[in-house]
């Protein structure tokens, strides 16, 4: 299929393309603020533009730009009869996800999620764990993902046009994760963050509950070590899930029971490669992506009560 990149920096270029380039999709297109530059790096038959409203004869197109822009460029490919494939977060809030929902479906568009964590086979593994019954009945989960962030200067630490700092980078992938680990919907949360000296949250904490009552300790950070780990204590064991929303992918699962510890394997794929290939079998098949628009929806509505917790200090009920 016919793809375009709107937004080409490192996400882009270090991860989607080459990630493109082996599910054997076709880059007809990208949109960037300096097609000068970015047009020497390609063949002629890659065209290189600076407007979203100039592209032609596209099925998809891949939205990495900063995420106040999500919800326009969206819209404007919808409008034009093509399939949107938008980075993580969907947009700034729960409000934008839904009105960008609606529109694609008005419009007869796919729109999808870029969570690659989905098709990491170690959280799909574990996944298929608790659905097998192994660890009985997940009453605690923790989780948590960080990193230290040096580019400071960048985006994503302007809340005009990132809506957030570590819950809208990272944080989003752990609900994400935990919605699609568990089967399950976070129906309250209670939360504190901290922004140090910087406008956006460069650390964060909830307390989430689920509808089958599991309570999920989860944390991310901009300002700690570099670590993604996931707990998950059942009445008959538990399990640990290591490493399995970096870039690099990788992972880790140890179940203990019985008073023992067992590595689990699984094959590794790259899961950016499973991701395009999730979408472009949602466009030819008319199927729905792995993360939709209505699934994004729902993850915002988690980091909109995860917001306004932290503010009024006060449990949120996420409707």
């Amino acid at each position: 299929m016919r793809w375009a990149i709107v937004g080409f920096g490192s996400i882009s270029k270090n991860k989607f393309l080459p990630a493109l380039n082996e599910a054997g999709g076709t880059l007809a297109a990208i949109v960037t603020g300096r097609p000068e530059s970015v047009r020497n790096e390609f063949e002629r038959d890659v065209k290189v533009i600076d407007k979203v409203e100039d592209l032609e004869n596209i099925d998809i197109v891949y939205i990495a730009t900063p995420n106040s822009l999500h919800k326009e460029q969206t819209i404007i490919c919808a409008k034009k009869n093509i399939n949107v494939f938008c980075e993580k977060p969907v947009g700034m809030n729960a409000q934008e996800a839904q009105e960008m929902a609606k529109f694609c479906d008005r419009s007869g568009v796919k729109l999808g999620i870029a969570h690659m964590g989905r098709f990491n086979s170690y959280n799909v593994l574990a996944r298929d764990i608790l659905r097998s019954g192994e660890i009985g009945k997940v009453g605690i989960v923790k989780a948590s993902f960080s990193f230290v962030n040096v580019e400071r200067n960048k985006w994503r630490y302007d809340p005009a046009l990132s809506g957030g700092g570590a819950i809208m980078d990272i944080g989003i992938h752990l609900i994400n994760s935990l919605r699609f680990i568990l089967g399950d919907d976070v129906v309250e949360i209670s939360a504190i963050n901290e922004n140090l000296e910087y406008p956006v949250d460069q650390n964060a904490a909830a307390i989430m509950k689920f509808a089958n009552g599991s309570l999920a300790l989860v944390d991310c950070s901009f300002d700690t070590y570099g670590s993604v780990s996931f707990e998950f204590r059942g009445d008959k064991g538990m399990m640990y899930v290591l490493d399995t929303l970096f870039q690099e992918y990788k992972g880790r699962i140890i179940v203990a029971k019985n008073g023992s510890f067992e590595l689990r394997d699984s094959i590794d794929k790259n899961p950016y490669v499973l991701e395009i290939e999730d979408m472009e079998k949602a466009v030819k098949t008319q199927s729905k992506p792995a993360t939709d628009g209505w699934e994004a929806f729902k993850d915002m509505k988690i980091v909109d009560a995860w917001y306004e917790s932290s503010k009024t200090l006060k449990m949120i009920k996420v409707n």
